[in-house]
C-alpha cells in the first residue's frame, strides 16, 4: 500500500495559472476600454454608470472578504470546533481584503476628491448647501470626514484580516499541549 503525503502548500497547476493570467489580461483590457469610452465620456450619465458600477463591484468583493471575517470571528467567539475543517477558505478570502480594500479606496478617492462632476454623490455638488435635508448632515457628508472614515474602516479591516490569518497560522507551526492550547484560544478570541 502506497503511503500518502499531505501537501503543505497549494500550488496552482500551470494550465490553470495560464488561464487565470489570460482572464486577468482580458479584464484589464475591458477595464481600459470602459474607462476610455464611458469613464472619460462627456456624457454625465455614462460617467456615472461607469464609476458607479466600478464602485459597486469593488464594494461587493470587499464585503465578501468582510463577511468571511465576520464568519471567522463569530465561529471563534462561539467556540465552534466544527468550522476548523474548512477554516482556511474564509481565512484566505479575508486575507484578500488588502487588495479589494485598496481598489475600493482608490475608486472612492477618485469619485469624492478628484472627479469634479459629482454625478454619483449629490452631497458633493455645490447645490447640496441649499438642500434642507443635507444641511444638517454636512458634518459627516463632506470629503474630509468621508476619506478619514474610509481610511479608518479599511485600515481596521485590513489589520483584522491579517491578524486573524497570522494567529491561525501560528496554531499550525507546532503541536500544542494543553497550556499552549488554552493560550491559543484566549489569544484568538
Amino acid at each position: 500500500m502506497a503511503a500518502t503525503t499531505i501537501r503543505e502548500n497549494f500550488e496552482i497547476p500551470a494550465k490553470t495559472r495560464t488561464w487565470a493570467l489570460g482572464l486577468i489580461a482580458v479584464g484589464a483590457v475591458a477595464f481600459l476600454i470602459g474607462l476610455l469610452t464611458k469613464g472619460k465620456s462627456s456624457d454625465e450619465h455614462e460617467r456615472a454608470i461607469f464609476w458607479g458600477t466600478l464602485m459597486y463591484n469593488s464594494m461587493f468583493f470587499t464585503m465578501i472578504c468582510n463577511a468571511c471575517m465576520f464568519f471567522i470571528c463569530a465561529s471563534t467567539l462561539s467556540m465552534a470546533s466544527w468550522y476548523t475543517t474548512f477554516r482556511r477558505v474564509p481565512e484566505a478570502l479575508s486575507a484578500m481584503v488588502k487588495i479589494f480594500g485598496t481598489i475600493t479606496f482608490i475608486i472612492l478617492v477618485y469619485v469624492v476628491v478628484i472627479d469634479k462632476n459629482h454625478d454619483i454623490y449629490h452631497w458633493l455638488s455645490p447645490d447640496a448647501k441649499n438642500d434642507n435635508v443635507l444641511t444638517g448632515k454636512l458634518g459627516f457628508l463632506n470629503p474630509g470626514f468621508f476619506l478619514i472614515w474610509s481610511i479608518l474602516t479599511l485600515g481596521l479591516w485590513i489589520i483584522l484580516g491579517m491578524r486573524i490569518r497570522n494567529i491561525s497560522n501560528e496554531a499550525d507551526e507546532k503541536p500544542m499541549d494543553e497550556d499552549a492550547g488554552k493560550s491559543f484560544i484566549w489569544q484568538i478570541q
